[in-house]
């Protein structure tokens, strides 16, 4: 991301949480950056397409943290206690952004934004269940979708607290308080014996979304750069487009066609997104 394009994100995201959305205009966001109104639309072509990063922005920042504490080597338990503190405090710095979202109903009804917040859902739900089996391993794996629901009800009931009644809590203790309360229903549902109300199917469908997904999100970023480019890169798009949009895909032929990017180091990302969704090495 470019500096002037994170600090048009930040500066929308203090101006959403102090005035809304609604009363906040592309000129007040252009005036606190210190640009001009046309330089606002050489990065986001609405208030709405901005919106959306601030989302992306901020779920970005909360996940790159989480992964900084991942790579501190902590076993399992020590592990997911840590990254769920980290997760409580980043969202308890942004709650003003939070709650602005909650009170003006700021989520627009289009489908980027609505596929956006399923992604984010569905990698909320893999993080916590592939935690938890990590923790307590194949003598839960029968319930670990209701393990993992349960979990991340009580995170929300204690994010209202947080968020809305600006609650002092010790994020370490809470995570700790939770982890141990899971326990205790991990025992419980180990020695009941109770049929699972969540099947293993639902991780089937999970990562069935998670890929459609993704592959739209591939489709966006090639649409987005075609119209940066002409002559034979932009041909490479179009065919890497047309392929992707197949049931079956040739990864030979996506390989020969990522090849040809490297003439423009500006499509290193793209490149590199597309070559890890399909597992390919990079000529």
């Amino acid at each position: 991301m470019k500096e002037k394009e994170k600090r048009i994100i930040e500066a929308a995201m203090s101006l959403f949480a102090k005035k809304g959305v609604t009363s906040t205009s592309i000129q007040d966001i252009a005036n606190e950056c210190g640009i001009s109104k046309g330089a606002f639309y050489l990065y986001f072509k609405s208030k709405e397409a901005l919106l959306l990063d601030t989302f992306k922005y901020h779920f970005e920042l909360i996940h790159s943290k989480m992964e900084a504490v991942r790579q501190r080597d902590l076993e399992p338990r020590a592990l997911l206690i840590a990254q769920l503190s980290c997760q409580l405090s980043e969202i308890n710095k942004h709650k003003d952004f939070i709650i602005m979202q909650m009170r003006e109903n700021a989520i627009p009804n289009n489908p980027s934004m609505a596929a956006f917040i399923q992604k984010m859902n569905a990698d909320s739900n893999l993080f916590v269940k592939n935690a938890l089996l990590a923790i307590y391993g194949e003598s839960i794996e029968e319930y670990i979708w209701d393990l993992s629901t349960i979990l991340q009800g009580m995170i929300h009931s204690y994010l209202k607290f947080i968020i809305f009644e600006k609650a002092e809590l010790d994020f370490d203790e809470l995570a700790a308080f939770l982890l141990n309360r899971v326990d205790d229903v991990a025992s419980g549902l180990k020695v009941s014996k109770e049929k699972p109300i969540l099947s293993s199917e639902r991780e089937k469908n999970l990562f069935s979304f998670c890929t459609a997904i993704h592959r739209d999100e591939l489709l966006a970023k090639i649409e987005q750069s075609k119209q940066q480019l002409s002559g034979d890169l932009l041909v490479t798009l179009e065919v890497l487009e047309a392929e992707i949009k197949e049931d079956s895909p040739r990864t030979a032929v996506i390989q020969g066609m990522l090849a040809n990017l490297n003439q423009d180091p500006a499509l290193a990302e793209l490149q590199k997104s597309i070559a890890a969704y399909y597992q390919i090495k990079l000529l």
